[in-house]
């Protein structure tokens, strides 16, 4: 028994040798260090002779006379003289070929930012054993030296261009709109409080800062960071143009290119729908954008950008660059989606008033109502029969022969021929003449309701179907000139004949007719 506890207590004790010299020869194997100065061992190298000439031209010699401690990426003669053909080489790209990082590849999976003397970043990455920067293979690592170690490359590595930088060149669409985007608040921090308005809101003696809402809200393009990069997928401009150009020959009419296609629609509309679909953290491959939609409970997606928000992406991504702080793909082929302007616009009628208070309501500031009595606006809770089951609604007193006009600003709108469907209450009305931009399209009584007990005839010679108490009604507009919100304005004419009196707007549709 006593030689079984033995046995087994020197195997245990031979199995913490051997997996201590594992350990230690991973974690604690040193490269070899040479006592010599690296520069010294760069200027023995004839391969690296161009280098060394322009290195002593703009006395980055100097640099290695301190104890600072510096990886150099030499680019060999013949890289230098490639290079020299089309361009000279400054200190620029000197700068950016220097750190004072010691890099050791073995360490490294995947990407890394490095930081240059140029203060740029660069790329490096390690990928199945064969490192790179920017792309670059190292041909050779040398051993530590005193102060430094240097790699060599066949090539010379251009200085990138940051994000902003790529878009000024490749997508000023989206640089104008990141530019729109400055703007000036209060920094907090460095602001004192000094007291308080008549509303109870501090008051400060404020300094101000000038910052960027894309940046905040997305990613600060304009800046390099070590650990934080993100990857962008926007159509370059020549295909964002031919996007738009398709867009405009589908919308026909006065549209026939891009030009056509207002930068207002493009800046509310499609960049913020191609910058939720195509901002993302981290630097991403090609293959980590999913090709298969994976199925939720209520939607699809297969990727999560940069806010968090499950999306669907259905692009393949293309022509990287890979950046100083991310990685840019342009879409392989891009094609603007009907539904962000073919589809029907729609205007919710409790979007005309705001709450106060406990059942207290008020319009909105852009609302204009006039009218010789004054009657209380509400929005109500609809379950099941309203649009987004809810309304907006005002009761006159029965009988009212006052006036009463609301007048308000829709959704934005192509100009084009729309039929609008009015969706309103059967019960509560009068007779409407309803105006956009300053002309009347249509006048309606709602006693119609009742003389076709609801089942009333639309434009098209279908039948609204009531649900419930609510129902429809519309009639076709062919004036709209311009992009734009029109100006919408309800104009009570009288009681009419309907069951009860007053304004219900549950919602507003603009359907485009189809050339």
């Amino acid at each position: 028994m006593k030689s079984k506890i033995s046995i087994i207590i020197l195997a245990f004790a031979l199995s913490v040798i051997g997996c201590t010299e594992t350990w230690d020869e991973h974690y604690n194997k040193q490269p070899e260090t040479i006592n010599m100065n690296v520069w010294d061992a760069i200027k023995s190298k004839s391969e690296l002779s161009r280098f060394v000439e322009l290195m002593v031209k703009y006395k980055y010699d100097t640099l290695f006379l301190t104890n600072d401690t510096y990886t150099i990426f030499a680019p060999d003669n013949a890289a230098i003289e490639e290079l020299m053909k089309t361009e000279d080489i400054g200190t620029t790209i000197l700068n950016y070929h220097i750190s004072l990082h010691y890099i050791k590849p073995v360490d490294i999976q995947g990407k890394r930012k490095l930081q240059t003397l140029a203060e740029k970043y660069s790329t490096f990455e390690n990928i199945n054993g064969t490192p790179t920067v920017d792309g670059i293979v190292l041909k050779e690592e040398s051993p530590l030296y005193l102060n430094g170690k240097f790699f060599v490359l066949g090539k010379v590595a251009i200085p990138k261009l940051n994000l902003y930088e790529y878009f000024a060149q490749n997508t000023p669409y989206l640089k104008k709109y990141i530019d729109k985007k400055d703007s000036i608040i209060l920094d907090k921090e460095k602001s004192r409080p000094i007291g308080f308005d008549d509303n109870g809101n501090t008051v400060y003696d404020s300094v101000s800062i000038k910052v960027n809402l894309f940046e905040l809200m997305y990613f600060p393009v304009s800046e390099e960071y070590r650990n934080w990069t993100a990857t962008i997928v926007m159509p370059k401009k020549s295909k964002y143009e031919n996007g738009l150009t398709q867009m405009a020959q589908k919308l026909g009419g006065s549209f026939s290119d891009y030009t056509d296609i207002p930068v207002k629609w493009q800046e509310e509309v499609l960049i913020p729908h191609l910058i939720k679909h195509g901002v993302f953290l981290n630097m991403l491959e090609p293959n980590e954008f999913k090709d298969i939609s994976v199925l939720t409970k209520k939607k699809k997606y297969n990727m999560v950008n940069i806010q968090g928000d499950s999306i669907v992406c259905n692009y393949r991504p293309v022509d990287s660059y890979l950046s100083s702080n991310g990685v840019f793909y342009d879409y392989a082929n891009f094609a603007i989606p009907d539904s962000l302007f073919s589809g029907a616009e729609k205007f919710e009628g409790e979007w005309l008033a705001y709450q106060t208070g406990a059942n207290k309501f008020a319009w909105k500031k852009n609302v204009t109502v006039t009218s010789t009595t004054f009657f209380d606006v509400q929005k109500s809770l609809v379950k099941g029969q309203a649009s987004n089951d809810s309304i907006l609604i005002v009761n006159f007193s029965k009988g009212y022969k006052g006036t009463y006009k609301v007048q308000f600003k829709g959704s934005n709108l192509f100009p084009r021929k729309y039929r609008v469907v009015v969706s309103t209450h059967m019960d509560i009305g009068g007779i409407y003449d309803i105006y956009i931009n300053d002309q009347l399209v249509k006048t309606f009584d709602y006693y119609e309701y009742v003389r076709t007990r609801g089942l009333l005839k639309s434009v098209t010679g279908a039948t609204f179907i009531p649900k419930g108490r609510y129902n429809k009604f519309d009639f076709y507009i062919d004036n709209i000139t311009e992009y734009g919100r029109p100006n919408i304005r309800f104009d009570y004419k009288g009681p009419g004949s309907a069951p009860g009196n007053g304004l219900v707007i549950d919602l507003i549709e603009f359907i485009p007719e189809i050339n």
